[in-house]
């Protein structure tokens, strides 16, 4: 299909606002100026194709995602450790993108019924939950059948993630949040502030509690419930936590 120029100069401008917003409001300005015209909205589809990249339309919202494979605005571990270098071994990435699910998976609880701005977890809950996980992994992965089968370093990620002090000492002093992999705090930030990046999550630095934005639940309904890994993942991760609740309570 041919575009004219003003079709392309309106494309352009949003698929680069995109680049630098992540996700864009269908009332701004660019967005329903694009919008209105099928060969503008049409070129900004073909400009996300050919750079990788996909444009999601909540009907509230425009997100640009990025294809995991094939773009120019994908990063493999390396590059991402070079833009994120507290980020210091693959583990930690592996650790992060856990601690980043078992947030999703408590926020995807019912996806009729989302509470924006109800909705949160502290920072502490989230701890709480990761040693959880892998303390009940560890224990079905005593020859690496479970790893192999969920595809999950579990030997590597519990053995790095228990070698951690809860907050390094900086941070107890100064009692804020800071990222990095020196403390179970320091990741659990990592993660988070990924999120915030993208403008799905607001984090309460006082409160060290995480509150999502309704980009976030857009996101869960419109993509990851369409993903098999996500949904067999966040099925696990509740299955695991539901069963240790319910050995902490047959203690009692």
């Amino acid at each position: 299909m041919n575009y004219s120029l003003e079709q392309l100069q309106q494309a352009s401008r949003l698929f680069f606002d995109l680049l630098r917003r992540k996700v864009i409001s269908l009332d701004d300005p660019a967005a329903a100026e694009c919008l209105q015209d099928n060969g503008a909205y049409d070129a900004l589809q073909y400009m996300a194709k050919e750079g990788g990249c996909r444009i999601m339309n909540s009907g509230h919202r425009l997100h640009l995602l990025v294809n995991p494979l094939g773009s120019g605005f994908a990063s493999n571990f390396t590059q991402l450790r070079n833009k994120y270098s507290r980020i210091e071994r693959k583990t930690h990435l592996h650790i992060i993108n856990i601690i980043i699910l078992v947030f999703l998976a408590e926020m995807d609880q019912d996806e009729h019924h989302f509470k924006p701005g109800q909705d949160s977890m502290s920072y502490i809950q989230i701890s709480d939950q990761v040693s959880s996980l892998f303390q009940a992994w560890m224990e079905m992965d005593s020859e690496g059948g479970f790893s192999r089968q969920w595809r999950l370093d579990i030997q590597a990620m519990h053995k790095v993630w228990t070698s951690l002090y809860m907050q390094t000492k900086s941070q107890e002093e100064a009692d804020s949040l800071s990222r990095g992999a020196g403390s179970r705090i320091g990741l659990i930030h990592e993660g988070m502030k990924l999120l915030e990046e993208e403008h799905l999550v607001f984090i309460s630095e006082n409160e060290k509690r995480i509150f999502p934005r309704e980009e976030l639940y857009e996101r869960m309904r419109y993509l990851y419930h369409d993903v098999d890994r996500y949904k067999e993942l966040k099925a696990l991760i509740g299955r695991t936590l539901t069963e240790k609740e319910g050995e902490a309570h047959a203690a009692y």
